[in-house]
């Protein structure tokens, strides 16, 4: 029952209220018709017009037909207020329910990045109008605050772009120049790939902090292929396991290169002396999973979710910090949520972590 949507369990309530109302009145009117029957009964005589007492038994029966027609007759009555009443239930709390499914209607939205929703609930100033105002106010602030972090987002990405941007015009004139040897002129080339790819996450990342429905999602990757492109940059120290069988999904491929970098990245770092690093891709029905495993310290438990919060880092030691932002596996998070997937940590008993990244297969 404790699973049943509000409306039915508001319609038994009205049901059983009246059902036990009804019994109870009956019962009365049971109770109380009883004196009113005399203990011996009189009829007419048919030859004299005299009154003439009745036997006993007689009178005892009469007495039991009438309370038991009353009976039934009230159970019949009884019954057809109870389906009344359950109908009347029905209709009541639906319209009682109204503002609740206004509020909810407007909650989605909110939770569908539209927060220019607003309830502006007619009526009478009461509890349910009292909560409507209440979530009316809260998604104006709310908009506020998204609009203010969208205008300095989008500030930052002009500084940040900025610098980017004169670094290709450094290098691009220093390779045009006439007389530039070839290994110059190659390695300024090289240097622009890596501005291009920076300009690129840049880009991809930025679009994400400020709307997640802003991701592009029609390239098909295959989360195999991103896995060995980032293989080579694990420490030659790590023994890496490798299980890759072919997971196609559909999103941003810069996006998607960047989720599979901080994941190697963060089983590197964050590993021990001749340690190890397994990763695994699959594909198991409308999903695909990306798993990494790797060596390392302890982790409990309880601290395992907290690695997805922002610049969060265990065992944190101004005197010996430990490698990394506390970035890597916040982006992770986010990045896998902005393509409808999502990213868990489980710490491993023997030390060390398994991220797994699941995200929808490609049709």
């Amino acid at each position: 029952m404790k699973h049943w949507p509000l409306r039915v369990k508001l319609t038994l309530a009205y049901t059983l209220l009246t059902a036990v109302t009804g019994a109870g009145l009956l019962g009365l009117v049971m109770l109380l018709s009883d004196p009113v029957f005399p203990a011996a009964t009189t009829t007419m005589d048919a030859v004299s017009g005299l009154p003439v007492a009745l036997p006993p038994s007689d009178s005892l029966d009469i007495r039991g037909t009438v309370s038991s027609s009353l009976l039934e007759t009230g159970a019949i009555a009884l019954v057809i207020v109870v389906a009344v009443a359950a109908v009347l239930g029905w209709f009541t709390a639906r319209r009682a329910l109204r503002p609740v499914r206004s509020v909810t209607a407007a909650a989605q939205q909110a939770a569908g990045h539209d927060l220019s929703t607003r309830i502006r609930m007619l009526g009478p100033s009461d509890e349910i109008k009292e909560l409507a105002d209440t979530f009316d106010h809260m998604l104006t602030r709310l908009e506020r605050s998204f609009e203010s972090q969208r205008r300095f987002v989008a500030n930052a990405a002009h500084e940040l772009k900025t610098p980017v941007a004169a670094q290709r015009t450094v290098i691009e004139v220093a390779i045009a120049r006439p007389g530039t040897d070839a290994g110059t002129v190659s390695l300024g080339h090289k240097l622009l790939t890596g501005l291009d790819h920076q300009e690129r996450v840049l880009t991809g990342l930025l679009a994400l902090a400020q709307n997640t429905e802003t991701v592009g999602k029609k390239d098909l990757v295959d989360l195999a292929d991103l896995v060995r492109g980032q293989l080579g940059h694990t420490a030659d120290h790590l023994e890496l396991r490798t299980h890759l069988d072919t997971a196609e999904v559909r999103g941003d491929a810069v996006l998607l290169q960047q989720l599979v970098r901080n994941l190697v990245d963060n089983a590197s770092v964050h590993n021990e002396q001749n340690g190890w690093v397994s990763v695994r891709t699959r594909q198991a029905g409308p999903e695909c999973a990306l798993e990494i495993s790797n060596s390392g310290p302890r982790i409990d438990h309880s601290d395992a979710d907290a690695l997805f919060e922002p610049f969060q880092r265990l065992c944190f030691d101004r005197a010996d910090p430990p490698p990394g932002s506390g970035l890597g596996l916040s982006v992770v998070r986010a990045i896998a949520e902005a393509h409808d997937g999502s990213a868990t940590a489980d710490p491993r008993a023997e030390g060390g972590l398994t991220v797994r990244v699941t995200l929808p297969a490609a049709p």
